[in-house]
């Protein structure tokens, strides 16, 4: 059976991180992914107390942990490779971080590749073109993973790029890419985390599933519709969860819920997690 885990982003609006930590402990969840970001929990500034802490309640209660690289202005495609060494720099002192708080992966998202300067006309010079950039992009990203997955190898962590394409100038197009650049790759360290509400709307649940198979390492689940990325209760949405309960009942990972609620988060994360523990329950 999988472990049903939440990600602290879900609760983010209300607690801070290590209280959203205490609060899946409370109510009955197996793992916890922290979300890295710059305002409650990062990499760079945690102090050993914090981890130490983290620890503590980790180990109380049998919970396993994930981290999400901070997606806040790091970029593992970035031209100007100041900030491309900068972003690499980052995702290693979250490896790092993972690596001192018992965790076993960390999940990152694609890199993006630059617009053209407005003042430039792209048929003027063909190293300007749109297609250009974005393949030029893609080489860069391709070898910030492949430098990465060295680096969480001799860590003993795995790295996780995680299905997102509707970002502005997103290098990942297709399903087909993901798994096209892993395979080239070819570092047992690196994996695919899925997020199933990503998957609804850009290429569908099913199809994602049977293209990634054995590269996924991951999930994340919430719902949604099939033209928005709204990340919506579990059983609210327009994913038929039926049909990929069978998947999700022999997932060996983690089950990461990652729904957001404004009004209503703690009670939005409760009703999907008894949403999904009703799920995976024999019938």
């Amino acid at each position: 059976m999988p472990k049903i885990s939440l990600s602290t982003w879900s609760l983010f609006s209300r607690m801070s991180c290590q209280r959203s930590i205490l609060f899946a402990a409370e109510n009955g969840f197996e793992g916890i992914e922290i979300w890295s970001n710059t305002f409650d929990l990062w990499p760079r500034t945690v102090t050993a107390k914090e981890i130490e802490n983290i620890k503590s309640i980790a180990g109380e209660n049998a919970l396993s942990l994930s981290v999400h690289f901070c997606t806040a202005n790091n970029n593992l495609a970035d031209v100007n490779l100041g900030h491309l060494k900068e972003s690499l720099n980052q995702l290693k002192e979250t490896i790092r971080f993972c690596r001192r708080i018992g965790g076993r992966l960390v999940v990152i998202h694609p890199g993006t590749y630059s617009d053209i300067f407005p003042w430039c006309q792209p048929q003027t010079n063909p190293k300007l073109t749109p297609e250009v950039l974005k393949q030029a992009a893609i080489e860069r990203f391709k070898n910030s993973l492949k430098e990465a997955a060295c680096y969480a190898e001799s860590h003993d962590v795995l790295i996780c790029l995680e299905n997102f394409s509707s970002g502005k100038n997103c290098v990942l197009t297709t399903i087909e890419d993901m798994a096209e650049w892993i395979d080239a790759i070819n570092n047992p360290a690196l994996k695919i985390a899925v997020d199933l509400g990503h998957a609804h709307v850009n290429g569908g649940v099913t199809k994602v599933i049977n293209i990634l198979r054995y590269r996924i390492e991951h999930l994340f689940l919430h719902d949604s519709n099939a033209d928005s990325l709204i990340h919506c209760e579990l059983g609210t949405g327009t994913i038929d969860w039926q049909s990929i309960r069978p998947f999700l009942k022999s997932f060996p990972g983690m089950l990461t819920i990652e729904v957001m609620d404004y009004s209503d988060p703690e009670g939005a994360v409760l009703r999907s997690k008894s949403f999904l523990d009703r799920l995976l329950a024999d019938q």
